[in-house]
C-alpha cells in the first residue's frame, strides 16, 4: 500500500530544532525560526494551517533567539531581550534610516534608550 509522504526540505543554516509531540521549530543562521507539523493551537508558529506540512518561516520574533522550546501543544522561543522595551528597540531598530536618525536619536536619548541613540549616531 502507497501513501503520500511530503518530503521536506531545510533551510539552510540550521542552529537550533525543537521537536514537540507532532510539530517541530528550527531557527536557522539567518536569525528566521521556521515551523511545521500540527498547529491547531498554534504551535507550529502557522497561523493559517491546521497542520503545516512544510516548514514556515515566522516574522514575529525580534530578537536573537537563544534556545527553543516545544511540547504537546505549546512552543516557546527564549530570546536575549529582557524586556518589553528591548523588544521595542530591535522592532524599531529595524526601520531606522538616514532620514529618520537624527529625529530617533533625540527621542532614545531622552527616554533612556541609550543603545538605540548609539546606533542611530553611528548611521548618521
Amino acid at each position: 500500500m502507497l501513501c503520500n509522504i511530503p518530503v521536506l526540505g531545510f533551510p539552510a543554516g540550521v542552529q537550533l530544532v525543537a521537536c514537540g509531540h507532532s510539530h517541530t521549530l528550527i531557527y536557522t543562521r539567518d536569525g528566521r525560526i521556521h515551523g511545521w507539523g500540527y498547529n491547531s493551537y498554534g504551535q507550529a508558529a502557522n497561523e493559517r494551517f491546521i497542520y503545516a506540512w512544510y516548514p514556515s518561516p515566522v516574522d514575529w520574533c525580534v530578537a536573537k533567539v537563544q534556545k527553543l522550546a516545544a511540547g504537546g501543544g505549546h512552543s516557546v522561543v527564549l530570546t536575549d531581550a529582557c524586556s518589553l522595551k528591548e523588544l521595542c528597540e530591535f522592532r524599531l531598530a529595524d526601520s531606522i534610516t538616514l532620514a529618520n536618525a537624527l529625529e530617533v536619536e533625540d527621542i532614545a536619548s531622552r527616554i533612556g534608550s541609550d543603545s538605540l541613540a548609539r546606533l542611530c549616531g553611528i548611521l548618521r
